[in-house]
């Protein structure tokens, strides 16, 4: 890891400590593990800060993944915990990641792979369209794919669960579409 990243994190281990991501297990580790491994991957594929900083904060309020059962409103005081760390453009693509359903993400995907096609993202917890640019779906497209690509080294020893295999060609295609540096992570990664 850079000296730059070990500083930007060292300024944030703070506030995700006061948000609990420390006592949080995430697999088969410590959240904040997954939170520093997603931000640095994000980093390598060169995204610009604010995609980045939404990656060390991407698990601070639960995602469908984490938590499949139902989560209630979240906290206006942890909201603003992580909009005064990290900016409200990230803390917002920090919301977004939380709430999206994933099948209203990978429809939203197939949409915007069309001339004119939008995203269609649907918040999880209540079926309400979440209004969002293209761009901003790009930043979560990039966002999630370095969350995946953040299990992939603990992925290698688990029973249950082969990420690549599994769901190889869907994100190879997202780091397609991403571009050149997001498909030279994905292979990296991937094939060690």
């Amino acid at each position: 890891m850079m000296d730059a990243d070990a500083k930007l994190i060292a300024q944030y281990q703070p506030q995700l400590v006061k948000l609990g991501a420390h006592k949080v297990a995430h697999l088969d580790e410590p959240l904040m593990n997954h939170l520093i491994r997603t931000h640095h991957l994000l980093r390598e594929m060169e995204c610009d800060e604010t995609i980045c900083l939404s990656g060390l904060f991407h698990g601070a309020y639960g995602t469908q993944g984490l938590h499949t059962d139902e989560i209630g409103d979240i906290p206006s005081s942890q909201r603003e915990i992580v909009r005064a760390s990290i900016g409200e453009n990230a803390e917002q693509l920090v919301y977004h990641f939380s709430v999206m359903s994933y099948e209203s993400y990978i429809k939203s995907f197939r949409n915007i792979l069309k001339p004119e096609g939008q995203p269609c993202l649907k918040d999880r917890r209540n079926g309400q369209t979440l209004n969002v640019s293209v761009s901003h779906f790009q930043a979560l497209l990039a966002l999630k794919l370095a969350d995946v690509l953040a299990h992939t080294p603990t992925q290698k020893y688990h029973t249950c669960l082969n990420l690549p295999a599994e769901y190889g060609m869907f994100w190879e295609l997202v780091a397609e579409y991403l571009g050149e540096k997001h498909l030279s992570i994905w292979n990296k990664t991937i094939n060690g």
